[in-house]
């Protein structure tokens, strides 16, 4: 969780830093503008499209949704499409040459690839997001206090039933559409809940009324600006302070915050008069060594990360210091977490760490290697120690890497 989040403005771009004790944690760029090409400008487009070709040997299919390529629609991604659908539905169970489907971006294009689409639609807001393909009230994992689970729940449902002076049902693909509660509606109280659930249902009652009227392929909906996204999607309990860079920039924060969450206002400062937001606790140096396969550790040793297109290695070496594997890999385990984190990397990691042979000093590795990820959003499975000292884990992958979002390439 980050302690201060940077909104730096310059050079066209807005670029968003989650910053907790100095440290950089995530960081985040797009365009000023919304009107951009900028693939990060895709993320959560939703669409109505037309099913270009099926082929059931990559198990998905291709949707036009009036962009330059085709929309990338896996069986996964397709199968809230059918009612009841088992595990394994084939895609052409799911879908057929001409269908018409709403469909949202989930991964912008890259290179000659087109965007990867799902048909499980979200709305978000800043507490809640509206899933009208599913029929359940789920509680954001990272909220793991019981007692706050089951308030949250139990103020969903209540809010549901009409029990507060709103009608916040929506009709979903099969039955009433469901809701997922987000780590930040963990210090909401009612009031805020039922403002932000009926915001976000007259929001998309409004999107399936322009899309029974429009002709596909059509743009039904693109998320929020930069300025306001970061406030929408970063800003959790423990966020002690906003920091927007440049007088517009802080102007729109302010209005956004007064209209949709009141309670953050009085944390909002403004940077002073020709600084550079990035230049507190050396963010630049932060997102350069991210950037690079090799990173320093303090006793002399380092890590090397490299990724291709198969996986992503990570390398643990002592550097002069031979004496103490079992140190060295323990100072490399929140800064490999770190790294992983920061570069947005995906998919499998295979972590080879200094050899070690004794089994207890293994289980070490292992539960702080798992203390370290907890608090991941992305979702991580992390293996066990082989003979070999190498641990297999896979990480959900994000919307973009740090070098996609950056418009950089890792070197």
């Amino acid at each position: 969780m980050a302690e201060e989040i940077l909104l730096s403005v310059s050079d066209g771009r807005v670029r968003v830093a989650l910053v907790d004790a100095g440290q950089l944690i995530s960081v985040d760029a797009a365009p000023a503008s919304t009107r951009s090409d900028d693939a990060s400008q895709f993320i959560n487009r939703i669409y109505i499209g037309t099913v270009e070709r099926v082929v059931p040997r990559l198990q998905a299919a291709f949707i036009d949704i009036g962009e330059d390529r085709a929309g990338f629609l896996g069986a996964r991604e397709a199968r809230v499409l059918l009612p009841d659908a088992p595990r394994d539905a084939a895609i052409e169970d799911c879908v057929m040459d001409g269908d018409t489907v709403l469909v949202q971006i989930t991964r912008p294009p890259v290179g000659d690839k087109g965007s990867q689409v799902t048909a499980d639609i979200t709305l978000p807001g800043r507490g809640v997001v509206i899933a009208p393909c599913r029929q359940r009230i789920s509680i954001s994992r990272a909220i793991e206090d019981q007692e706050t689970r089951t308030r949250l729940e139990s103020t969903m449902r209540e809010i549901l039933d009409g029990e507060h002076g709103v009608d916040v049902n929506v009709e979903g693909m099969d039955g009433p559409a469901g809701w997922v509660v987000r780590t930040a509606a963990a210090d909401m109280g009612l009031e805020d809940l039922k403002r932000d659930m009926d915001q976000i249902a007259k929001k998309w009652a409004s999107l399936i009324a322009v899309a029974q009227n429009a002709e596909p392929p059509a743009l039904l909906y693109s998320d929020l600006g930069p300025v306001e996204r970061a406030l929408r999607d970063h800003v959790q309990q423990d966020t002690k302070k906003i920091i927007v860079e440049g007088e517009a920039a802080f102007r729109l924060a302010q209005g956004y915050c007064r209209e949709h969450m009141p309670d953050v206002v009085s944390q909002l400062e403004q940077s002073e008069d020709g600084e550079f937001l990035f230049d507190r606790y050396d963010i630049e140096a932060q997102i350069s060594e991210a950037l690079q396969p090799r990173v320093a550790l303090p006793s002399g040793g380092w890590i090397m990360i490299e990724t291709t297109e198969a996986m992503t290695t990570v390398d643990v070496n002592s550097g002069p210091d031979m004496s103490n594997a079992l140190a060295v890999n323990l100072e490399a385990i929140p800064l490999i977490a770190r790294q992983i984190q920061l570069r947005g990397i995906g998919g499998l990691v295979a972590i080879d760490f200094i050899d070690m042979r004794d089994a207890d000093e293994n289980a070490r590795i292992e539960a702080a290697l798992a203390a370290a990820f907890a608090g991941d959003k992305q979702g991580v499975r992390l293996g066990v120690l082989s003979d070999f000292g190498v641990l297999e884990m896979t990480r959900r992958r994000p919307a973009q890497t740090l070098a996609m979002a950056l418009g950089k390439a890792a070197r």
